[in-house]
């Protein structure tokens, strides 16, 4: 509990983000807007290229890497001259950790922490989804998503929403709603492919009115 700047399961926490983007090599090897690529480091990696509509003047660049099956994903920006802007980490897609931002020489300076309102941290989750139920939440093969959120219906507390692949055939998924202060389960359900429920955290709430 508390710790949640150790990041002991994020593959990314020691990978320094390009200062500069290759423009040159972008526009070289790009499919249209994108241009994807395996590094010598085995890491999956997209480049983006953003541009204004309809004039299609490019006002920057955006970089996302991650390594196979893993939830961790580094987002970087850049300005229109391939310098490093911006950069975050993300769990299955949700922000996590510190959000940076750069000055032109590519040094930091301003962090946002991400985590803040979260005494139960992510390595924290990891580690209950293991210990408890044997569920690796990092490998995107097990776990599909992970999402966080304050909700004034738990008075203004943070909740964490699990979803965890179930029965493959019939489409099954595995939810827990864990409490984002505490960890403790406080919802559990399967879900199935196409149903249309509404968010997990209302159906929490109204079984609470049960």
């Amino acid at each position: 509990m508390g710790k949640n700047k150790d990041n002991i399961h994020n593959n990314l926490k020691n990978y320094i983000p390009i200062k500069e983007l290759n423009i040159k090599e972008f526009n070289v090897k790009r499919n249209g807007n994108n241009y994807h690529f395996v590094d010598d480091n085995g890491m999956e990696v997209v480049q983006i290229v953003n541009t204004e509509f309809p004039s299609g003047k490019v006002t920057g660049y955006i970089e996302k890497r991650k390594f196979p099956n893993s939830a961790y994903m580094l987002y970087c920006e850049y300005n229109v001259n391939g310098a490093l802007v911006k950069t975050l980490i993300s769990f299955h897609g949700m922000e996590a950790g510190f959000m940076c931002f750069y000055d032109v020489s590519g040094e930091i300076i301003k962090k946002e922490d991400l985590d803040i309102l979260y005494k139960f941290s992510i390595d924290n989750l990891i580690d209950k989804m293991r210990m408890e139920y044997d569920i690796d939440i990092v490998d995107t093969k097990i776990c599909i998503n992970v999402s966080r959120g304050v909700y004034k219906k738990y008075n203004n507390n943070p909740l964490y929403c699990v979803y965890i692949n179930g029965d493959i055939i019939s489409g099954q998924f595995i939810c827990y709603v864990i409490d984002g202060d505490t960890g403790e389960t406080l919802f559990t359900t399967t879900r199935y492919k196409g149903e249309k429920k509404g968010a997990l955290t209302d159906e929490y709430f109204n079984s609470l009115k049960k």
